[in-house]
């Protein structure tokens, strides 16, 4: 019975404080929330697209090879176990009539399944499926798509549905190509059936043994860079053999050609014999003039004309044979998924937001268990005289703590529970509605992931449980007649300000007494100045990191390069000299100026650090090439290109740990390894770049350098006719408009976003609520006080003021105090946020701190307003009466 009326009386006490024991869950319930929720996210999205790679069976890797590929590179690639492979067709179509650039591709049986949006996949060789970005007026269901290429049997085929390919993950991203405007438009997939070539144009591989792996996982890369390893091994020894082949099928085409023309001169020498002997019969007779003499002339012009192009054959013949006997060795590329088009990005998508995760919901749950702990020791040092009362009847510590213990285990229950499912299962599904219409998953797996939810729980009950027990430990220690008289208030003592005397002797009465009240409780200043510091933080750290991710894309495009287009020329062609190419960039009249320089891919590699790709740019012209790209780390003067080293980027340098002075190896696009001095370092935020002056390549590479690009200034007008009209020039191999690259990091950047914005959101809605309980715990501690000026004939407007004076000074000291805490905190993030191609500098605009202290202020008035209709309600009778 007794245990029965004292349980009651706990639920009493919660009904009585519910708004305190409200306020406790949903702080809980936020920072479980966000901490859980967040920390799903990441794994969340890598589960959807391990989910979606087996669904649709989606190839390890790609290869292609300049030298096309057969049955036997087929039985190269299935020496590795557990190797699944499958050979394909693959080119890319300018479709002139819908004006789109199209990558057509044979339809797959094994791996890379499709998935239609409308309509079905093809049956017969006459059909053909085509990218739903494709869809239109002109190519819909039933419509004919004409696509004529020598690989074919035929010409045209009717669309019978429209898909989704695995390959393309990213909506909006189709990749680049080299026809056309250089940018990808769509896909088509045709049958095998429909193709004529025997040399195949790609292997696609999936190795079973990496099925059940995580795909984004470092152990997974780790073992298929091994496998790949292993191809490319297998493959350098094939190159010769194919090289071989190859020589071989032309030869035979070659003989094959040389006997027709030589069976086409014998006719044709013999036609000519047979007309001379006429034309001297003729002659003989007097005859030549004739009908028949002229006939006779007639065939022998005809015959010569024959004969023309009969040698003309021979000449195509001959430098056929050239070729052949000069053929190179076919190159065998080793694409992973990493290089299809949007894959890389939703990867690091996928790693930031877990980057984030373990910074900024940490620092959010750190702040909601401190006012948390804060709360529960408060509540439970307001119910002293009924733990002495308690005591004084006979109950034992262990059943008084029982109500408290309670109490803290339903409120921490409460929000745990609440926050682990709407962060797990609702705050996920938040983020991927936003990120639905990007990509083209239409599944997202939700989980419970164990180590999270775990760490949550055992963080809310400490800050519930344990900071009850801690105060209750205390308390059960003293005398039920110590416990039944109040503590005494603290001792007032003079304060710094009152000994500088002429200041203040300035201040009012009014000043007077707020200055002594903030210094007189020094932890409960500090409590609410650090309360809103973390949260002014959280909201200005949310709008730091929306300023900073979108930042590397505007200082790399404008502070670093200055150039707007780039041409790519093949090996053939010297940029430096006279070309059709350069004939085209200065007949347009969107070009002002161009540049023309070596580039290349290249690797840099160091003992016990992951090898980095860069891009090599090097000019002859050190001055000219300073124009356009700008090599200056951040606050310092510019770097300039000398003879004596290399200028790498700063990123670069940061991760193999490079000074000016010291040595880097780098690889060069042909295999061959080289010492490099780096001079100078760079800035540089998206990817890797390398510069340097042809006389220091030719030094350190004993190879001349011999310009395959132009960098392209141009007057920012549409560039769409520009690169149509160079793709139609046979030595240009590719075109990168720099607003391609722009619109790129753009997107990608903006799926970070709002995920941002739910930070700000939250962090706001913690502000709110952190403010109030402060404010609530102020004003419980000092009910006393406040009924007595009250008493004394304070009006109910300046018993608030007595509470907003100390709100404001503390708002603002918590608000400055904040920004430096919001720094910290998106410095931290971002510092874990760049990965190894994209760094973000910390940039946080002017208005991101007007809006995160107003938004601190705002919520600070809302609750002081709720605050004055709480003050006018205070029952002064109770506050004041006798405790004994």
């Amino acid at each position: 019975m007794k245990n029965n009326v004292y349980l009651k009386s706990s639920f009493r006490d919660i009904k009585a404080s519910l708004g305190r024991f409200i306020s406790i869950i949903l702080i809980i319930l936020m920072g479980v929330l966000l901490f859980v929720g967040i920390k799903s996210v990441g794994p969340d999205l890598e589960a959807t697209g391990n989910q979606f790679i087996q669904q649709k069976q989606l190839s390890d890797l790609q290869i292609i090879s300049t030298g096309g590929l057969t049955q036997k590179d087929r039985a190269l690639v299935k020496q590795l176990k557990y190797a699944r492979v499958e050979l394909g067709y693959s080119f890319p179509y300018l479709d002139k009539a819908n004006q789109k650039d199209i990558q057509v591709y044979s339809l797959g049986q094994k791996q890379n399944h499709l998935t239609p949006t409308k309509g079905r996949l093809p049956k017969k060789s006459s059909e053909i499926v085509v990218d739903q970005k494709l869809a239109s007026k002109k190519l819909k269901l039933g419509s004919t798509l004409k696509i004529n290429n020598q690989q074919l049997k035929r010409h045209n085929y009717k669309i019978v549905g429209f898909v989704q390919s695995p390959l393309y993950i990213d909506n909006d991203e189709r990749g680049v190509t080299t026809i056309g405007d250089g940018q990808v438009d769509g896909f088509a997939y045709l049958p095998k059936a429909a193709f004529k070539t025997q040399a195949y144009s790609l292997i696609s591989v999936r190795f079973s043994d990496l099925d059940k792996m995580n795909a984004f996982s470092t152990a997974y890369q780790t073992k298929l860079n091994k496998k790949t390893d292993q191809l490319r091994s297998l493959f350098a020894k094939r190159a010769q053999s194919r090289k071989v082949e190859l020589q071989a099928t032309a030869n035979r085409s070659i003989a094959k050609n040389e006997q027709k023309l030589q069976n086409q001169q014998t006719t044709l020498t013999a036609a000519n014999t047979q007309l001379n002997q006429q034309l001297a019969a003729l002659t003989s007779a007097n005859q030549q003039q004739s009908t028949a003499g002229r006939q006779i002339q007639a065939q022998q012009a005809t015959l010569a004309g024959q004969q023309k192009q009969l040698t003309a054959a021979k000449q195509k013949l001959t430098a056929a044979k050239t070729k052949s006997a000069n053929l190179a060795k076919p190159s065998y590329l080793l694409n992973d998924r990493q290089t299809n088009p949007g894959f890389a990005e939703f990867q690091s998508l996928a790693n930031r937001i877990d980057a984030i995760a373990n910074i900024f919901p940490v620092f959010f749950f750190f702040i909601a268990i401190l006012i948390t702990f804060t709360s529960m020791t408060r509540m439970v040092e307001e119910k002293r005289k009924e733990i002495g009362t308690l005591k004084a009847l006979g109950y034992r510590n262990s059943e008084i703590a029982v109500k408290y213990i309670l109490y803290a285990f339903l409120a921490a229950f409460t929000g745990v529970v609440l926050g682990v499912l709407i962060g797990a299962k609702l705050l996920p599904v938040v983020v991927f509605t936003i990120l639905k219409a990007r990509y083209i998953f239409t599944d997202y797996p939700l989980h419970f992931y164990f180590t999270p939810i775990v760490l949550a729980t055992i963080a809310a009950l400490i800050a519930t449980l344990g900071s009850s027990l801690g105060t209750l430990l205390r308390d059960l220690r003293e005398k039920p007649a110590e416990l039944l008289v109040a503590k005494a208030p603290k001792v007032g003592k003079r304060i710094l300000l009152e000994r500088i005397t002429p200041l203040w002797s300035r201040f009012s009465f009014n000043q007077k007494i707020t200055y002594r009240n903030l210094f007189r409780y020094k932890s409960r200043m500090i409590l609410t100045i650090l309360g809103i510091a973390g949260c002014t933080g959280l909201m200005l750290a949310g709008f730091g990191l929306k300023d900073s991710i979108s930042a590397p894309v505007e200082k790399q495009f404008s502070e670093i390069m200055h150039y707007d287009l780039v041409v790519t020329l093949n090996a053939k062609t010297n940029a430096a000299q006279p070309n059709a190419a350069q004939t085209v960039l200065k007949k347009s009249n969107a070009v002002k100026h161009t540049l023309p320089v070596f580039s290349e891919q290249v690797t840099f590699k160091k003992t016990n650090t992951t090898d980095q790709n860069a891009n090599l740019f090097v000019t002859s012209n050190a001055k000219k090439f300073a124009q356009y790209v700008t090599l200056k780390p951040a606050g310092k003067s510019p770097v300039k290109l000398t003879n004596q080293g290399a200028v790498i980027s700063q990123h670069l340098a940061e991760l193999y740990h490079i000074n000016p002075g010291d040595h880097l190896t780098m690889q060069l696009a042909n295999g061959k390894s080289v010492r490099l001095r780096v001079s100078q370092i760079g800035a540089n935020y998206i990817g890797h770049n390398v510069y340097m002056t042809a006389k220091y390549y030719k030094q350190v590479t004993a190879t001349s350098s011999v310009a395959n690009t132009y960098l392209v200034k141009t007057n920012q007008h549409s560039l769409e006719q520009l690169t149509k009209n160079l793709h139609k020039v046979k030595s240009v191999i590719g075109t990168t408009s720099v607003k391609g690259q722009i619109d790129q990091q753009n997107k990608t950047t903006a799926s970070l976003n709002s995920v941002v914005l739910i930070f700000i959101v939250l962090s706001g809605t913690l502000a709110f609520v952190v403010l109030y309980n402060l404010t609530n715990i102020n004003i419980s501690e000092r009910m006393r006080e406040l009924s007595t000026i009250k008493v004394l004939g304070f009006f109910d407007n300046e018993v608030t003021m007595y509470i907003v004076r100390e709100n404001i000074i503390l708002t603002l000291f918590g608000t400055l105090f904040g920004f430096g805490v919001g720094n910290a905190l998106t410095w931290a993030i971002l510092k874990l946020a760049s990965s190894d191609t994209i760094v973000f500098p910390l940039i946080i605009h002017g208005t991101s701190y007007v809006i995160a202290g107003l938004m601190t202020f705002v919520f600070s008035a809302i609750v002081l307003i709720a605050t004055h209709f709480n003050l006018k309600h205070i029952d002064m009778l109770a506050a004041l009466k006798a405790n004994d």
